[in-house]
């Protein structure tokens, strides 16, 4: 496993900026946010490559390309399309993608088989460019619950649709059953982490990854017994909204937090199948 940054941590700043603090902070790659101020909302050839090769400079990998193309919006197509041609420029494996807008319970059963059907599509032209599509587990989806993750996946069933895996619920993470379903089909980690506020115990605050609510150190090993050896990222970092110095300092910790936790994992004997590798299959 590897320890990633994706960028729109750093959203404060713009892309080059957020690579070269990845690259200080001893991150192994970055995740290209696919908003401004990061990406421009329509595809601009000069800007992608100049990312690309910030990064390769950098000596870092793009983990993924942190897109944001969602069946069912009017430039879905479009942006589909555009997704593939800048995960090509960048060297990026994989696209992170939206499924749908609904959540399972409120979806009907025209709204699956739509959704179903523009994924499949979408798959299958980044399949001919050899590129995985993760789609985000996050509420307002069909992958906002593991049995919505299972039941898209196997409408769409194409090898190259996997999952960007996120806790849904930190209160209740519930790692063992939504990890047991899911945890063959996870390409990439978001990682972000919650504890009780101590002003209002009833509220959750966002903190450092290795102090919250969520046992990083149990997802891993979760996920290490389903093969998966990809990027771990952090998304969030606590005190984005204090400071510019108290945000830096929680890059650096959470920085060499994952750094220490990823090296625990991932290393298999040869021949032994990696979680993206199994997109092939």
């Amino acid at each position: 496993m590897k320890p990633g940054l994706a960028t729109i941590a750093l959203r404060r700043y713009d892309v080059f900026h957020a690579i070269d603090l990845a690259a200080q902070a001893g991150f192994a790659g970055v995740e290209i946010w696919g908003k401004p101020p990061h990406m421009p909302e329509e595809f601009d050839e000069e800007h992608t490559l100049r990312i690309r090769d910030r990064v390769r400079t950098k000596g870092l990998k793009i983990s993924m390309f942190g897109s944001y193309v969602r069946p069912g919006l009017p430039d879905f197509e479009q942006k589909a399309a555009d997704s593939i041609r800048i995960s090509k420029i960048l060297d990026a494996r994989i696209i992170r993608i939206w499924a749908g807008n609904k959540e399972p319970q409120e979806a009907e059963e025209d709204f699956w088989k739509e959704t179903a059907k523009s994924l499949r599509d979408y798959a299958l032209q980044a399949q001919d460019q050899n590129i995985t599509l993760a789609m985000e587990m996050h509420s307002r989806t069909l992958c906002a619950t593991a049995e919505g993750c299972l039941r898209i996946l196997e409408m769409c069933g194409v090898p190259n649709l996997k999952l960007n895996y996120q806790v849904f619920d930190f209160r209740n993470p519930d790692l063992e059953r939504i990890i047991g379903m899911i945890g063959p089909y996870v390409v990439n980690v978001h990682a972000q982490n919650y504890r009780p506020s101590l002003s209002e115990t009833d509220k959750l605050e966002l903190c450092l990854i290795e102090e919250g609510l969520v046992d990083y150190d149990k997802v891993l090993s979760l996920l290490d017994g389903h093969g998966f050896d990809g990027f771990v990222e952090v998304e969030f970092l606590k005190g984005e909204y204090d400071s510019e110095e108290a945000m830096l300092d929680s890059l650096k910790q959470d920085a060499d937090y994952l750094k220490k936790l990823t090296s625990k994992y991932g290393r298999r004997d040869e021949g032994q199948t990696s979680s993206l590798d199994k997109t092939k299959n």
